[in-house]
C-alpha cells in the first residue's frame, strides 16, 4: 500500500516563519494546505484534517535528528540546513484515507516549488507504524532532496557513479537489498533511480541507527526484512562497507540518532 502511495505522488510531482511557529489560512492561500510549521530549516505544510499535535510532533521528530552528538560536523551540518533553507525544501503531511485517485497534492505557495518528496500520513492509530511512516518520509527528504541538493555528486541518483549509486549496487549485489518489487516502474528510468536510492538510504540508516524495531521493520526470523534483510549497525559494517562508508561520511556528520523514547513519545 506504502508503494502505491509513493509512486502515486511522485509521478504527479514530476509531470519564512522562525523553527516551531505555526500559521493558519484558508486553502487557497497555502495552496491547498491548511497549515504549516518551520522546523530546522524545513517548511512542513497540512491538509485539512491534519491534527495540530501531529503535525507539532512530526516537526519534533524531525528536530530530534539534529541534536548534538560527537560526531557532528558542524560545516556540513550548517551546509545542510544552509541548503534546506535557500532551496525551499518542504515536507508535506496529510490525513491516511484522502490518498485515492482523486487526492489533490497540493501546490505550496511560491517559492516552494519542486523541492519535496513523498507525503507523511497521519494515521489512525498511534504506535510503531506511525513512528514508522513519519521516520521513513523524513529520511526520504533528508537523503533524496536535501542531501542531493546539498552534495550533487555524491548523493546523485541518476548518476552510476556517485557514492550513493555504488553503495546502492553493494547491498543489491551481496543480496541485501531487493529490489524486485519495483520491476514495475522501470520505464521510467528517473523515477526508479529516485525510489530505489531513497528506499536504500532509508534502510541504510534505520539499520544504523538500529531502529527496525522501533519502527515496526523488522521481520521475525532476522534483523531486517523481506526487502533489506539486515538492521544491525554491525551488520551493515561488516557486510556493506561502501555503505557504512557513505553512512559515517554524511549521515553521521549531519544528523545525530533520534532517542528513541523521545520518539515513541511523540507517536
Amino acid at each position: 500500500m506504502q508503494k502505491i502511495i509513493i509512486l502515486f505522488l511522485l509521478l504527479i510531482t514530476f509531470s519564512c516563519s522562525k523553527e516551531d511557529s505555526q500559521e493558519k489560512n484558508n486553502a487557497n492561500d497555502l495552496g491547498g494546505f491548511s497549515a504549516f510549521i518551520d522546523a530546522k530549516n524545513l517548511r512542513i505544510f497540512a491538509k485539512e484534517g491534519v491534527s495540530e499535535v501531529f503535525l507539532k510532533n512530526v516537526g519534533k521528530a524531525y528536530e530530534a535528528m539534529f541534536e548534538d552528538a560527537s560526531n557532528i560536523d558542524e560545516s556540513m551540518r550548517f551546509h545542510y540546513f544552509s541548503t534546506s533553507k535557500s532551496e525551499f525544501v518542504y515536507q508535506r503531511v496529510g490525513l491516511f484515507g484522502e490518498n485515492d485517485t482523486n487526492f489533490d497534492p497540493g501546490t505550496p505557495p511560491s517559492p516552494f516549488d519542486d523541492n519535496v518528496t513523498d507525503y507523511i500520513w497521519e494515521l489512525k492509530e498511534e504506535g510503531v507504524e506511525q513512528i514508522g511512516e513519519v521516520i521513513e518520509h523524513l529520511l526520504h527528504t533528508v537523503t533524496n532532496v536535501v542531501l542531493f541538493l546539498s552534495y550533487p555528486n555524491e548523493w546523485d541518483y541518476n548518476n552510476s557513479s556517485s557514492l550513493l549509486n555504488k553503495a546502492m549496487q553493494e547491498s543489491i549485489e551481496k543480496g541485501v537489498y531487493d529490489i524486485s518489487s519495483y520491476d514495475e516502474i522501470k520505464d521510467d528510468k528517473e523515477i526508479y533511480n529516485k525510489i530505489l536510492t531513497q528506499e536504500y538510504a532509508y534502510w541504510l540508516i534505520l539499520a544504523e541507527w538500529d531502529y527496525f524495531i522501533i519502527a515496526g521493520k523488522r521481520m521475525e526470523g532476522i534483523t531486517g526484512n523481506e526487502e533489506f534483510t539486515i538492521g544491525t549497525p554491525t551488520e551493515i559494517a561488516t557486510q556493506l562497507p561502501l555503505g557504512h562508508k557513505l553512512y559515517k561520511d554524511y549521515i553521521e556528520k549531519i544528523l545525530s540518532i533520534p532517542d528513541s523514547e523521545t520518539i515513541k513519545s511523540l507517536f
